[in-house]
């Protein structure tokens, strides 16, 4: 009996082993198909050059023998990865996730690969620890949101002879790659909007921005546009949250209305979250808007067009920024070079959320 049980272990042992996807060849995908090796190579790395009836049969060919290419092997093969690193701040914003959503899209009908890393509320040493590791990964060229970034990092890219592209912003330093849209003429042109209204007594709600260029530059444009007509914001109507999001723009306009006699008369705010919190805490607190107070946003999210009233904000191009990242880096790699792109537009939306200022009234201080 044991050892009947003995030998059944050893006819076992000597039965072959079920075919698996790292045994399998990509002879034996051309076999199955019918075709040469050189045409299943043709039809994973240049399927544009291939018929889609072949195509067809070399991927049905492959998902019979459960066969998917040696990623590392082909690397080495090409001395290229087709991956993309990015850096960006956060995933919450719809407009961050639009443009990574355009960018993947497009990147990965091209047979790219992105690698994505989330920096929120990173540090400097972490910002450049996270591209180092994506440049060990051997990404052929990495996307950053905003320019300010430590110099280490730039140094980084620079020494291992690395492309990357900029977005968000059109860029103040000629060394970089921009591919976005003027944050400091957007916001003139949205705070030109109020003055032409009738405005002179402002308010701001901005998020923390000490590490961000996009937010320093909206801001600079609000301020130099108003002084341009002899206009300040009074220290008290200049408030800043830590972070991006509806509760900090509900508190922040709770700051701004703390003293009822001195209320401005329009309110900026830095994003359209923010400013979507500022409309609720004001009518929550009995304001009528626009009547009372005008509330102007930035980015065009897609509630925005929904509130009550609808809101005036500028619109990203967010979308388009991915389609052209993708469509510059493709370019960059696949060519050698590419154009320096031009800056896009952000498009300047009127909406509900702003009329005519209030007159004021007898008692109301000037």
């Amino acid at each position: 009996m044991i050892r009947g049980d003995r030998a059944e272990v050893r006819l076992r042992s000597r039965r072959p082993r079920k075919a698996t996807s790292a045994s399998v060849k990509l002879e034996d995908v051309a076999r199955r198909a019918g075709v040469s090796t050189a045409s299943v190579s043709r039809a994973l790395n240049t399927p544009n050059l291939v018929s889609p009836e072949l195509r067809d049969r070399i991927a049905q060919a492959a998902l019979d023998l459960k066969w998917v290419p040696n990623g590392v092997a082909k690397a080495l093969a090409s001395l290229r990865t087709r991956t993309i690193g990015v850096m960006i701040p956060t995933l919450s914003h719809q407009n961050f996730a639009t443009l990574i959503e355009a960018l993947q899209q497009d990147l990965g009908a091209a047979h790219y690969t992105l690698v994505l890393c989330c920096m929120a509320a990173a540090s400097e040493e972490m910002h450049v620890q996270q591209a180092r590791k994506l440049v060990e990964q051997g990404i052929e060229c990495l996307v950053l949101v905003g320019e300010a970034h430590p110099e280490a990092l730039f140094e980084l890219l620079r020494s291992q002879d690395l492309p990357y592209v900029i977005t968000y912003t059109s860029g103040r330093d000629p060394r970089h790659v921009c591919i976005g849209f003027d944050n400091y003429a957007a916001s003139a042109r949205l705070t030109e909007h109020l003055l032409d209204l009738g405005h002179s007594s402002f308010g701001i709600v901005a998020h923390e921005n000490d590490a961000n260029d996009r937010i320093q530059q909206r801001l600079a444009g609000v301020r130099d546009t108003l002084a341009q007509s002899g206009i300040a914001v009074r220290p008290q109507h200049f408030v800043r949250v830590n972070s991006r999001h509806i509760a900090s723009g509900r508190e922040g306009m709770q700051k701004i209305l703390a003293d009822d006699r001195l209320r401005p008369t329009a309110l900026i705010c830095t994003n359209d979250y923010i400013a979507t919190g500022a409309m609720i805490e004001a009518k929550k607190l009995g304001l009528r808007i626009p009547d009372d107070l005008s509330i102007v946003g930035f980015d065009d999210t897609d509630m925005s067009a929904h509130l009550d009233p609808p809101l005036t904000t500028i619109r990203v191009p967010s979308r388009l920024m991915g389609e052209e990242i993708a469509k510059y880096i493709i370019t960059r790699l696949e060519a050698g070079s590419a154009e320096r792109p031009l800056p896009l537009a952000a498009e300047l939306i009127l909406r509900g959320s702003t009329a005519t200022p209030p007159r004021k009234s007898s008692n109301e201080p000037a």
